[in-house]
């Protein structure tokens, strides 16, 4: 079984419809598969406090403002490093997380123009100053990401509008232009290939690490 020398946290990031949560999927069973001490959770919802956080926001029973929209994701975000990302760095696993904090500033700081410093500074205090030791942006065109989205034949949410989605989509390419933290994925490729590119880089990256 590998040993890993420290807990390693590596975040899934891009718009909906990038395939970024079936990668997280299928990374945590290669990841098992070779024997890797390995947890998967997700943002928002990675807690039971978080799941009731991803309900009230995904179902938008209640109307609510960008501002508390935020905060709602600040307070999953809390949680979920308070009871599963801290305690499992600790044990030394590796965590694949399907969206972590830059999430937040590609949706909420581009998407719904709240403050980037605001933020960043929110997303630092929930996070414990802890931050993904890598992360993994799975890039795909908007055209393509809203054509995997209507084929789910679920109502569209806000989310995945085609005007928002562009904000966010250059939100995510803002922010991780020149990142030495960032491995860039083709999306547009089929799901195997992407699952055994990413793996083989993941693999290559911790051995370096």
């Amino acid at each position: 079984m590998p040993q890993l020398k420290t807990g390693l946290l590596i975040s899934i990031e891009g718009i909906d419809g990038s395939g970024k949560s079936t990668l997280a999927k299928n990374l945590y069973s290669l990841f098992l598969q070779h024997g890797y001490a390995v947890v998967k959770t997700q943002e928002p919802g990675g807690t039971p406090f978080g799941l009731k956080i991803r309900e009230l926001i995904q179902n938008n029973a209640i109307p609510h403002c960008s501002k508390a929209q935020y905060l709602l994701f600040a307070a999953d975000r809390a949680q979920h490093f308070e009871q599963v990302i801290i305690p499992n760095l600790t044990l030394k696993k590796l965590i694949i997380s399907d969206r972590l904090s830059d999430s937040s500033l590609a949706y909420q700081s581009y998407g719904n123009n709240l403050s980037l410093k605001h933020i960043q500074d929110i997303n630092q205090w929930t996070m414990n100053n802890i931050t993904p030791d890598l992360t993994i942006y799975v890039r795909v065109p908007v055209a393509i990401a809203l054509e995997r989205v209507i084929k789910r034949n679920q109502e569209i949410s806000a989310f995945e509008k085609k005007e928002f989605l562009e904000k966010v989509f250059h939100g995510f390419e803002t922010i991780y232009k020149n990142r030495s933290d960032v491995m860039i994925i083709d999306g547009t490729q089929d799901q195997e290939t992407i699952t055994a590119k990413t793996y083989t880089n993941i693999e290559q990256w911790i051995q370096k690490n």
